[in-house]
């Protein structure tokens, strides 16, 4: 054991009360399980909080071992944020709840609740909160960069949803955050990331609970090109009722082909007047629409498992033409195995919403576009990155500013791609945020924004 370790060992050993996990210990491995297979760091140090308090004295420790602090909810971060080489990891993924104030329509979620937790807490009472599309995503780390829903465009971003926040700061000071109370770190933490400290319990504000006529639409053939367009088209003038996503992919069996996501807020027969353009495409080969609880329309999408090798690449962009069609039906075309590239669209009240009250960079956008590639064998690496990295590339002549989605995160994204996520302004007024709360950087295990100065 290094010197560091066993002098961070002693300090946890005397101050925290959960359980700490050292790399010789039994249940280290699995608790450090990267998401991403290209991203396994070994943590120094893995502490399970039993509470504010410890996790606290974890930060209070980390820097006085000078080590960097990286945080764990729900684990899936691409980019393996949540498995910091070198650094201390302070794991809350046991940390699941939520409870419901039904009269003032809020809900408090834990810091490592899932979106699953949210969903069946909130359901119970008639509410929603417009969070993600995998239910065993982590809700916080989800929040704090954004959040797209299939109620984006009539609801807007998870971090537009976020109230309020206990955060523990690297001072290890706990700070009780709302917008009466220390407005600027809620701006901050509304699209900001995970920069400024430890957040252990979240508040939403609460939408009434939605039954979704939707489902899915498959396409293959000729005519792809011109289906997406429709897509596009139909994204621009739809109401904010509705929500589109769309993926393009190639299959040995079935060839290059399209899936289109629907969800429409609305009933089944002016849901299919509205998706009359896309119903009558000659290419379409499966139909799959109903009308849905909000629960069964979360539940749509497999959990993507931990331990596969994945590279995904994007940008939000400001325009969707025709040649941005071709460029997603290219793609899909130069396909191994089981990439994709994904685009989710958003209009409505996701555009409406006054961009200063968030720090979220993607506000402006029409369209969050990523070449998503996963597989198994690590001999597959260059072929699945460059696939990837070029599709990316096809995107970027219609980014909003030459940034991606910061929960999507490449393994190996450049400060410059942070710092593009945002706009100039969004990005300095950050820094300030992050010098006064993290000074020292202590939490740079995330889409790091350096403190100013």
């Amino acid at each position: 054991m290094t010197d560091v370790a066993s002098d961070l060992e002693s300090l946890l050993e005397a101050r925290v009360r959960g359980q700490v996990l050292l790399p010789p210990d039994p249940g280290y491995d699995a608790a450090r399980m990267p998401f991403n297979a290209m991203a396994a760091g070994r943590p120094i140090a893995i502490v399970r909080p039993v509470d504010t308090r410890d996790v606290a004295a974890t930060i209070r420790a980390a820097a006085e071992a000078d080590l960097g602090i990286g945080v764990r909810c729900g684990g899936h971060s691409v980019a393996g944020h949540s498995t910091p080489e070198g650094g201390l990891l302070i794991d809350l993924s046991g940390w699941r709840g939520a409870d419901v104030d039904p009269v003032g329509q809020t809900v408090d979620a834990l810091g490592g609740s899932r979106l699953m937790d949210l969903d069946a807490a909130t359901a119970a009472f008639g509410f929603a909160v417009p969070t993600g599309t995998f239910v065993d995503t982590g809700i916080t780390g989800l929040t704090l960069s954004g959040g797209i829903s299939y109620l984006v465009s009539s609801e807007g971003f998870a971090c537009d949803a976020l109230v309020g926040a206990e955060v523990v700061t690297a001072s290890g000071e706990v700070v009780d955050v709302d917008e009466a109370h220390e407005p600027a770190l809620l701006w901050a933490l509304r699209g900001g990331g995970g920069n400024f400290g430890v957040v252990t319990r979240l508040r939403y504000r609460l939408t009434p609970l939605p039954t979704i006529y939707g489902g899915h639409l498959r396409y293959r053939g000729d005519g792809l090109v011109d289906l997406l367009e429709r897509v596009f088209a139909l994204d621009r003038e739809a109401p904010d009722e509705l929500s589109l996503q769309a993926l393009t992919w190639r299959t040995e069996a079935d060839g290059v082909g399209a899936t289109v996501m629907v969800a429409w807020r609305g009933d089944a027969e002016s849901g299919d007047r509205l998706l009359a353009g896309l119903l009558d495409h000659p290419a379409l080969y499966e139909r799959d629409l109903r009308p849905m609880s909000w629960l069964q329309i979360q539940a749509q999408n497999t959990p993507l498992p931990f331990g596969f090798r994945n590279y995904w690449k994007g940008h939000f962009v400001r325009e969707t033409p025709a040649a941005l069609a071709e460029a997603l039906v290219d793609a899909a075309s130069r396909v191994t195995g089981s990439d994709f590239a994904l685009a989710e669209l958003m209009h409505g009240k996701a555009h409406r919403i006054a961009a200063e009250t968030a720090a979220f960079g993607g506000r402006h956008a029409v369209a969050n576009v990523t070449a998503v590639a996963i597989w198994s064998d690590p001999a597959e690496d260059a072929d699945h990155v460059a696939w990837a990295r070029s599709t990316a590339a096809s995107v970027e002549p219609w980014s909003l500013r030459g940034g991606g989605y910061l929960n999507y995160s490449e393994v190996d994204q450049s400060a410059a791609r942070i710092a593009a996520a945002f706009d100039p302004a969004t990005f300095a007024r950050l820094r300030d945020v992050k010098r006064r709360f993290d000074p020292d950087n202590r939490f740079r295990f995330n889409a790091n924004i350096a403190p100013a100065g």
